[in-house]
Order: C-alpha cells, then structure tokens, then sequence
C-alpha cells in the first residue's frame, strides 16, 4: 500500500499536502523503491480486461541461459523477496494508521489552541502524539522534506527492509547468511513496534477517548 503522511516532517511546517490532504511517504530511490516481486521462471496465465471482454493466455517466463543460478536457487531468493515484501506492507499499513490518528491529534490540538479552552486536551494530544512519533519514527523517516534528505537523514526501517528486498533479488542466487541475519534483526524489531502500537491502540487511545468523551468531544478513530 502507499504511505500517504498526513502530517508535516518535523521541523519542517512549510512542506505542502496535494489536493487530497496527504504527501506520499515510504523509502523509495537510493533505499530500494517499491514495485512487486519478480516471478521465477514458470508458466502463467496472463489476463487482460478491456471495455468489459477478458482476454486470456499463457506466458512462459524462462530462465536467464548465462545465469549461473539454479532454479532451486531462485526459488529459494523468491520466498525470501516476498516475504520481506509482506514485512514492508505490514510496516506501511502502520505507517498508514498512526499517520490517521495522528493528523486527527493535531487537528485537536489546533482547534482547542484556537478557542482557548481546556488546555488539557491540547497537553494530552500532544503527550498521546508523541508516542505515536516515537513508533512511526523508527519505521519512517519523519524530519524528510525534500528529495536530498534521503541521504541526509538515516534511513529507517521501511527503507530498510526495501533496501535488503532489492538487494536479495540480485542475480539468480539463494540468499546468503549475512541476507537472512539482517532480515530477522529487522523482522525483530518490526515485532516489536507492532506490539507497542497495538498497547497504544487497546490502552492510551481509549483512554484517551473516555477522557474526550467526558468533555463532549469526539473521541479519535483508528480506522
């Protein structure tokens, strides 16, 4: 899925949203991009649909004739790309979900800054955000403005398992050791990420929302 941030990099408020409210995120160029995972030699069924009419074939994908790599080899390099891919989804629809609760805390925090009334449920947006920036941080780089910043700033973990997908998916060989060490770091502390974020989601959020409720405000949704 797209990352579409619906917040601001920090410390860089003069960044424009486009029409819909969003600017897209994600690692992209020098840490690998996104795009799908390239299928191994085989035989497929290729459909097309045009006006209302599908049309149907098979494509046979052949193995590179210089390529020194078995087919067992890059069949064993695909499951490794594609299940680094469902991690790089996994972290994007996280991404995705925190950047909706947050757009709506900053949101509360303008609106109640504007009127002057309980300061406490700007302070407790704002505490509530923070720790949302906290886990978002480590997946995406959140101080990217503009295009040079993707070497300037260090690349995080979406980039991260980005750059191990593309790099895997290189030539037609299996994955090596150091390849699948690096994956199940990443894969550990997507884990662990996602464990925070669900405590967030099933503890500070409600309890945020009972306190909104108290005063008459719309809580936050998640979704």
């Amino acid at each position: 899925p797209q990352i579409r941030l619906r917040t601001k990099p920090l410390y860089a408020d003069w960044v424009e949203f486009n029409d819909a409210g969003w600017r897209p995120g994600g690692g992209g160029g020098f840490f690998g991009g996104g795009g799908g995972v390239t299928q191994p030699p085989g035989t497929y069924t290729v459909t097309l649909e045009v006006g209302g009419q599908s049309f149907s074939g098979d494509l046979t994908v052949l193995k590179d004739p210089n390529s020194d790599g078995t087919l067992a080899d890059i069949m064993e390099q695909t499951a490794l790309v594609e299940e680094i891919q469902q991690d790089v989804i996994t972290a994007s629809e996280m991404v995705n979900r925190i950047e909706l609760i947050r757009r709506q805390l900053v949101d509360l925090q303008s609106v109640v800054n504007a009127s002057g009334e309980d300061e406490g449920i700007a302070a407790a947006a704002d505490s509530l955000e923070q720790k949302f920036i906290v886990v978002e941080g480590e997946m995406q780089q959140l101080k990217s403005a503009q295009g040079v910043d993707g070497v300037r700033w260090p690349a995080m973990l979406i980039s991260q398992l980005q750059y191990l997908r593309g790099n895997v998916a290189t030539a037609d060989f299996r994955p090596n050791d150091q390849q699948r060490e690096v994956h199940a770091v990443l894969q550990g502390q997507l884990a662990r990420l996602q464990q925070t974020l669900d405590s967030l989601l099933r503890v500070d959020l409600p309890a945020f929302n009972q306190m909104l409720q108290a005063k008459n405000v719309a809580p936050i949704i998640t979704d």
